[in-house]
């Protein structure tokens, strides 16, 4: 790839944006609705298209910078110093990764009506794939949703829950089964609109409820025109392998810049801190802290990075990728852990943003996949790869 742009430029004035526009603008984040008034979102996403850095993660044809994935692992972890910074840029989920669906798979008419104006961020989008008990979680295999031809059209019925963004999105990905068949698993583009479709509730969870929250819904006989599916039918499970290979890792990006940001908050309080005669941050205990933690955090940047790098060149990192985000997700909460302790009552209280990060980060581990299914994966390829495992 040919780099046409100056990406420590690029980071630089992103890290600025965040630290002088977005941070100032968490104390606005109000914890009874879990999100930042959209007054104050829409003031700082109309600056920022002014500085020329909406949806940066974008190809140069749908109005991004053509970055690489590993230029886009600097910028996003930039944005990830704030929990509201990704939404500000157009680069949150779903949106991102519904975005970079969209374009390896939807038809022209597909991205004119739906693609397009999520770029532009006139919409929000949603992507319903986890269910209730006894239906799809970490294993795919028991989804209940499914779909039926009539005609010229499909016909959905099924029942999914927390469906990030889902409240006031115009779209939703539906992942489902096609005539109650895994093997044709598919996915479907349902307009929100559509009759038979109950957004049921914005389910209450633990931190941030971002843009649209995170929500159950109901698909009763929902009729949508064939035109609607994503791809062909039995394509379900590769295209969500196109999706959340890459919206795995740029959790990780931002989980990075997270970590750091709390890090440098509690290396703050920790140099100015008086505790039985000399600062917090010359005790050897609390040393060993930020030791450990620094540690963590360059292991999962390393880690990161490197599934990055494979994915540039154009191969399908399984394991790494699956390394990345369980390790990543697990360093993050440790971290954050630590940065709280240092900080003692201080870091618990809302007079830090740490117990903010801490709440958001416990959902790190089960979200895109929980900690133990991607050890299954890691295991799994190593025991059946004939290759040199060390290549």
């Amino acid at each position: 790839m040919v780099q046409n742009y100056d990406i420590d430029k690029i980071r630089k004035k992103i890290r600025d944006i965040v630290n002088e526009v977005i941070i100032p603008a968490e104390s606005k984040f109000d914890f009874k609705t879990g999100r930042i008034p959209l007054e104050e979102v829409q003031r700082i996403r109309s600056y920022i298209k002014e500085e020329g850095l909406w949806t940066p993660h974008l190809p140069k044809e749908y109005g991004g910078l053509g970055l690489s994935l590993l230029d886009t692992c600097l910028i996003f972890s930039e944005m990830g110093r704030s929990p509201i910074a990704p939404f500000m840029f157009n680069c949150d989920a779903p949106d991102e990764g519904n975005m970079h669906l969209l374009i390896e798979a939807a038809t022209p008419e597909q991205k004119e009506k739906y693609l397009y104006p999520l770029i532009e961020g006139k919409i929000r989008s949603g992507f319903a794939m986890t269910e209730p008990p006894p239906g799809a979680g970490s294993d795919p295999s028991t989804l209940q949703t499914n779909a039926e031809e009539e005609g010229d059209y499909y016909i959905i019925n099924g029942h999914k829950w927390f469906c990030t963004g889902a409240n006031g999105a115009s779209f939703l990905i539906v992942f489902s089964k096609f005539q109650n068949s895994f093997r044709k698993s598919s996915m479907f583009i349902v307009p929100t609109d559509t009759p038979g479709y109950e957004m049921v509730r914005e389910i209450d969870v633990m931190g941030s409820h971002g843009m649209g929250g995170h929500c159950e819904l109901l698909f009763k006989n929902v009729k949508i025109p064939k035109k609607n599916i994503l791809g062909k039918i039995g394509q379900g499970f590769r295209l969500s392998q196109i999706r959340l290979g890459p919206a795995r890792l740029t959790h990780c990006m931002r989980w990075i810049g997270l970590a750091r940001r709390s890090l440098e908050i509690a290396k703050e309080y920790a140099k100015n801190r008086i505790v039985f005669g000399q600062k917090l941050s010359e005790h050897e205990g609390i040393q060993w802290m930020f030791s450990e933690s620094l540690t963590e955090i360059e292991a999962a940047w390393t880690l990161t990075m490197n599934a990055a790098k494979k994915l540039d060149e154009g191969k399908n990192p399984r394991k790494e990728l699956s390394m990345a985000k369980y390790y990543t997700s697990e360093m993050l909460c440790r971290v954050i852990d630590r940065a709280m302790q240092i900080c003692g009552s201080h870091g618990y209280s809302r007079d830090l943003p740490l117990e903010w990060f801490y709440r958001d980060a416990r959902a790190a581990r089960y979200a895109d996949g929980p900690t133990e299914v991607h050890k299954m994966v890691i295991a799994r390829e190593f025991l059946t790869d004939h290759k040199n495992d060390w290549e």
